[in-house]
């Protein structure tokens, strides 16, 4: 009896130290993958988002389910503002991560140093993937010198918005998404009136439009894609500005504020989606657009131009020096490309997904509904589809910030066409500069 207790307690013990063993060694021998993914906090657009990872998460958690015995890390609460820094200092290190959002004005650089991976091979190689799901112009905003080095994650369409409500009480119809600048013009010039005679208009027609705007919808391209050239010189543009100045005009040029279009007495403004979806939503909506109502249509269309407005995008890149490129891509292509994520994206955030099939499903075209709004889905789709890609070459908003400073002060009497050619003339030697820098 005392020789089988033994033998059982050996035969136990051998069967717990060969348990034991096939876990360690199974430990041991399969070893975890990590993904590093590198993101900042908050919305890429300037307004306040909560819960900025909760998307982030959601995709990591459905990549790492599909891909067993890899992990995804990232760190939190990197601010905007700091992560170009944070990133400079991670690339000195040779520490780059795998996967990684990538800012405007850091893109031409980092190609140029050549950190970041070109796509166009996996893009060829991988059948389950098909470049034109995404919206056209989105998609080409990640191609830089004939190659693809990016995929668009979020879009960001501009959108023009219409008190209709002010409209209605002045007994004017909304116009459709054909009007052009002389329709426009009309408009805004019957609604800016001096009611009370105090020598100020009592109600605006524009607020927050500017010369780009007018630029791009009447045709004119100001930059090539490199940033190498520019095109300022051109009747096409000089139109644009003229257009805009007459429409400042019919204020006396007074600087309409934000607080006059907060309080109902601007007519139209220039938004982007991520503004007016911030701006509508608790408690915003307590605090504002209360007492009027809203309407959303395509900005005004020049001579030479149509309907459109300018398409950002918040591109995501893989490292050139990442060891599990393979992998890496498929994670790319969990955030940027899988529908069930970017249709959570375009849900809870203050964007636009940068999937066509997203964009035109029947749970986006509720996404509004419920809320009341009134953009219609379908206009969102028709001004991503025909949208001109925001430029992505290193010192854009610099050679911007020159040009707005040169033609903001500029009055409609004045020769536009002569100070756009020294304005051509500046530009050049800005463009030079930055050259010079990169």
């Amino acid at each position: 009896m005392k020789i089988s207790k033994k033998i059982r307690l050996i035969c136990i013990l051998t069967v717990l130290l060969s348990a034991l063993s096939i876990v360690f060694f199974y430990k041991c021998g399969k070893k975890e993958t990590v993904i590093e993914f590198a993101m900042f906090n908050g919305s890429n657009w300037g307004v306040a988002v909560q819960e900025s990872y909760s998307v982030i998460d959601k995709a990591i958690e459905k990549f790492e389910g599909e891909h067993k015995g890899v992990r995804i890390k990232y760190e939190s609460g990197i601010p905007k503002e700091d992560y170009s820094e944070w990133m400079s200092e991670r690339a000195l290190k040779d520490k780059m991560p795998d996967v990684f959002m990538m800012l405007d004005e850091d893109f031409e650089n980092y190609i140029n140093l050549g950190l970041i991976e070109k796509l166009d091979r996996y893009v060829s190689e991988d059948s389950d993937f098909d470049i034109d799901k995404y919206y056209e112009n989105i998609a080409n905003s990640g191609v830089f010198s004939g190659y693809r080095y990016a995929l668009p994650y979020e879009a960001m369409p501009t959108l023009m918005f219409v008190n209709r409500t002010l409209l209605e009480n002045f007994q004017l119809n909304i116009p459709d998404n054909n009007y052009t600048f002389d329709d426009f013009y009309r408009l805004c010039r019957m609604i800016t009136l001096d009611r009370d005679l105090d020598g100020s208009p009592d109600y605006y027609g524009i607020y927050k439009y500017d010369w780009i705007n007018a630029a791009l919808s009447n045709d004119v391209t100001l930059f090539s894609k490199d940033g190498k050239k520019s095109y300022f010189n051109q009747e096409k543009l000089a139109e644009a500005i003229r257009f805009v100045k007459s429409l400042e005009a019919l204020n006396g040029n007074q600087n309409v504020t934000k607080e006059e279009f907060d309080s109902g007495k601007v007519a139209f403004s220039q938004m982007s989606l991520a503004e007016y979806r911030t701006y509508k939503s608790y408690p915003y909506k307590i605090k504002k657009y209360t007492n009027f109502a809203w309407d959303c249509i395509t900005m005004p269309a020049g001579k030479s131009g149509n309907n459109v407005s300018m398409i950002d995008s918040l591109n995501i890149v893989i490292s050139a020096k990442s060891k599990k490129k393979r992998l890496a891509w498929e994670f790319l292509k969990t955030l940027t490309y899988d529908k069930e994520i970017q249709q959570t994206l375009y849900n809870d955030m203050p964007v636009a997904s940068v999937l066509k099939e997203v964009m035109e499903s029947k749970e986006s075209e509720n996404v509004f509904k419920e809320n009341e709004d009134i953009i219609d889905s379908k206009l969102i789709c028709h001004i991503l589809e025909n949208g001109s890609e925001k430029p992505k070459f290193s010192g854009y908003e610099g050679a911007i910030s020159l040009a707005d400073s040169k033609i903001s002060k500029l009055n409609k009497e004045d020769d536009i066409e002569n100070a756009l050619r020294i304005l051509q003339r500046q530009m050049s030697k800005y463009l030079i500069q930055e050259r010079g820098k990169t």
